[in-house]
């Protein structure tokens, strides 16, 4: 049975006769009769009933009717769908995704994507840095949004938005009343911070600043999540350094201040394997790009 033949046949069942069938068609009448008799000789059932003026469906001719007509449908619907995901109108992104990028560059990049490009469905993972590439790897996402730096085989980065590091202090502490800190300053303080399993790259740029400054750092409780460092600073227990983006994160009983030292940046950066070739990929590293863009431009921070 052929695609063709479905169409030939839904043809003749409308018009009820051969010729105005084969006009329609734009072909002549006998080779869509022929087409007619193979499709029932494969099917092993009569659909039409003939006569010199016209034709008639078989009560089977009915049903196939129906279906005939559904299945050509649903493959102009394939057709249509399939164009769509080829311009990246429409189809399936999993996204990987770090705290702090919901801070800055994340909501404009997805409000703008979802109102471009409504028929998307977009499935947004949070993973810490330190997964994603594992994630990228196993198919578990195709995207990423994580924090530099980074080396894994494979993988193409695109730094998407620097950020400067802060101290996130108690507010009553006694370093809260300098308007900047230092690593001399932070040294023999109790730390906050993250695991290393979750974020090795920022874990070791902050370790090596202690080392550079000749102070291993003073690490009295490790945590997973960005809100939860800054819940554990808010209770006393210590002071955390963590990217700019996270003044964004308001807390009772929680400053920050910016912290003075030498190589004290962060990058944000966009994931994915290497040699993927995607529009819809391209539409949303756009987005994000203009929100990046857009953050830079402005004074994103917020003073303490």
């Amino acid at each position: 049975m052929e695609i063709r033949q479905l169409r030939y046949f839904v043809a003749v069942a409308e018009e009820k006769h051969f010729g105005h069938a084969a006009q329609r068609l734009h072909m002549t009448q006998p080779p869509l009769s022929m087409q007619i008799r193979q499709l029932e000789e494969t099917l092993g059932i009569a659909l039409l009933t003939r006569s010199t003026r016209q034709v008639a469906l078989t009560d089977a001719g009915r049903v196939f009717l129906e279906r005939a007509r559904a299945i050509l449908a649903e493959l102009e619907n394939t057709k249509q769908v399939t164009r769509h995901a080829e311009s990246g109108l429409q189809g399936r992104l999993e996204l990987g995704f770090i705290s702090s990028a919901t801070l800055t560059v994340l909501p404009p990049a997805l409000r703008a994507f979802r109102a471009r490009y409504p028929a998307v469905d977009l499935q947004l993972n949070e993973i810490a840095s330190g997964h994603q590439v594992d994630a990228l790897y196993d198919g578990r996402i195709r995207f990423g949004l994580l924090r530099l730096p980074l080396s894994a085989p494979g993988i193409h980065i695109e730094p998407l938005l620097r950020e400067s590091l802060v101290v996130a202090l108690p507010e009553h502490h006694t370093l809260a009343s300098k308007d900047r800190l230092t690593m001399e300053d932070i040294a023999a303080q109790p730390l906050i911070f993250f695991r290393r399993q979750d974020v090795p790259g920022f874990h070791d740029h902050i370790l090596q600043l202690f080392q550079a400054a000749g102070h291993p750092p003073q690490v009295v409780q490790r945590a997973l999540h960005l809100q939860t460092i800054i819940g554990l600073v808010a209770s006393g227990l210590g002071l955390s350094v963590l990217p700019g983006s996270s003044r964004h994160l308001r807390r009772d009983g929680v400053v920050y201040r910016p912290l003075a030292a030498p190589e004290t940046e962060t990058w944000l950066a966009m994931v994915q394997l290497d040699g993927e070739r995607s529009v819809l990929l391209d539409n949303f590293r756009h987005e994000l790009r203009t929100a990046a863009k857009n953050l830079a431009k402005s004074d994103w921070t917020i003073s303490s």
